[in-house]
């Protein structure tokens, strides 16, 4: 994202204050909601969707250091992050090619994955090390074939990568970006590299992912479901909401936009005069604010369950031993989480609705046209 789509946005934002207005579709929809509920969609959209296209599985701090690894439970199963003694970002099965039991829990860091049932141990390149009593009991087995099963993965824009469908032989980072398209400049203009890992707060939430993931692409919902937390802060059902390809862009504006300075001038920034997510299809939100950025992860584990990930995202040049800024990140962290909670609590009461059979179809507005346009997508990735 360049200056002038920054300048463009900042002025589409001021037009639809003016306007008391946000980015509106053309028509009402009504939806299914066996979208929401259908064990076997779900099953499509693992397959097809989460297990096919690219997505984040780390920000690359939390593997920051050499020989460090960290455990993600995807819905690929649980894998390992690793940044080798070359200071190159693998990621890998978290299974021993002996009998499938986990390597490692947690994150640290360490040469070898030492698997806890019978000790053969692998480096952090996935070559298998040693198999104890190898000569006696596995004298057939070679080594060099029986290494840690990796995954497609790259390390860009300050996040790890799995790119799960990328072919043998493929190019991964022209693979991811041809996935991301249009956001790739977006992804490169919010300089996540120059930042790190904060606080993580994890939850599964009685919902489907969808539900979660469509509550930011609207601000319909911020004077209501938000009224004793960021409401006072925001406009009313205002927005800027832009599909990029298959991604989403929704700029939302503080209140301070209306400042005489801010309507001297378009050469804003949008850290300085709202608040912006970028959606990333399948399952990640990244949520910018004036001087950090949360990192959301939604972790479907079956049709009516959600884990959801909040990482806190803030500047490497934090000094996390001053009391004052300690207490100021921690403060950001809590109220994202306070904020976002309202969301999902939401989330978990029309699950239970739809489950109970209690409506037929939900319905968006003319406001709510990127929910509609975000499910067709997935429609379409389904449909192939």
């Amino acid at each position: 994202m360049n200056t002038d789509i920054e300048k463009l946005l900042i002025k589409n934002a001021k037009q639809n204050v003016a306007n008391k207005t946000t980015s509106l579709g053309d028509i009402e929809v009504r939806s299914d909601t066996n979208r929401y509920t259908s064990q076997s969609r779900f099953n499509d959209e693992l397959k097809k969707v989460f297990n096919s296209l690219p997505t984040i599985v780390a920000h690359a701090s939390e593997v920051g250091e050499l020989d460090s690894y960290k455990e993600v439970k995807t819905t690929m199963g649980s894998l390992i992050v690793s940044r080798d003694s070359n200071n190159l970002v693998r990621v890998f099965r978290n299974a021993c090619r002996h009998r499938g039991a986990k390597l490692v829990e947690g994150s640290g860091c360490s040469k070898l994955f030492v698997c806890p049932y019978h000790a053969w141990s692998y480096t952090t390149d996935g070559a298998l090390n040693n198999i104890p009593g190898h000569q006696h009991c596995f004298p057939n087995t070679n080594k060099s074939d029986n290494g840690l099963i990796a995954l497609p993965s790259i390390e860009m824009y300050g996040f790890i990568w799995v790119c799960p469908s990328a072919a043998e032989n493929e190019d991964i980072k022209a693979h991811l970006t041809g996935h991301l398209a249009g956001m790739n400049a977006h992804l490169e203009w919010l300089k996540a590299d120059e930042l790190t890992h904060f606080k993580r707060f994890t939850k599964v939430w009685k919902g489907n992912w969808k539900l979660f993931s469509e509550g930011g692409l609207e601000t319909y919902h911020f004077a209501f479901a938000h009224k004793e937390t960021i409401a006072p802060f925001f406009y009313n059902n205002v927005a800027v909401i832009d599909k990029v390809d298959m991604h989403y862009r929704v700029v939302m504006p503080t209140k301070n936009l209306s400042s005489e300075e801010a309507q001297a001038t378009d050469d804003l920034s949008l850290h300085d005069y709202s608040h912006t997510l970028f959606m990333l299809l399948p399952n990640t939100a990244l949520l910018i604010q004036k001087e950090h950025v949360e990192f959301i992860n939604f972790r479907p584990l079956c049709a009516g369950e959600t884990e959801i990930t909040i990482t806190t995202l803030i500047p490497k040049s934090a000094d996390l031993n001053d009391i004052n800024q300690l207490r100021h990140w921690q403060k950001n962290h809590d109220i994202t989480n306070t904020t976002l909670n309202e969301d999902w609590a939401l989330g978990e009461s029309i699950q239970s609705s739809l489950e109970s059979g209690a409506l037929p179809y939900i319905q968006y507005g003319k406001n709510e046209w990127a929910l509609h346009a975000f499910n067709e997508e997935l429609d379409a990735l389904l449909s192939v």
